[in-house]
């Protein structure tokens, strides 16, 4: 047990937690119409790969899940509502997603 006011000797950040990677990847194209009129598509992907980013595990020592990530990166940063955040979707970590978009230049 440590000495009373003392939290412990561990050192600060020895502990991390997993890595994480993604790969975003996008595609555009213009077609010139007239002079000054283009028509733009666009199609982006988010984790391409859909590869797993894992949230921090649990540090509390008398937690039964103690060092075990209970759930995946793009939840645990926080959601919509009272806590705050981006959706899930929309965060680092998230799950593979796709979106198409089209638009005029003039």
């Amino acid at each position: 047990m440590p000495t009373a006011g003392v939290q412990g000797n561990l050192g600060r950040n020895v502990l991390r937690g997993f890595a994480v990677g993604q790969l975003d990847f996008s595609l555009r194209r213009e077609f010139p119409i007239y002079e000054r009129l283009k028509l733009q598509f666009r199609a982006d992907a988010f984790n391409l790969f859909n590869h797993p980013n894992f949230a921090n595990p649990a540090g509390v020592m008398t937690d039964p899940t103690f060092g075990v990530s209970t759930q995946m990166l793009g939840s645990s940063l926080g959601s919509t509502g009272i806590t705050g955040g981006f959706n899930p979707l929309y965060q680092v970590g998230g799950p593979r997603s796709f979106q198409v978009a089209a638009k005029f230049v003039f």
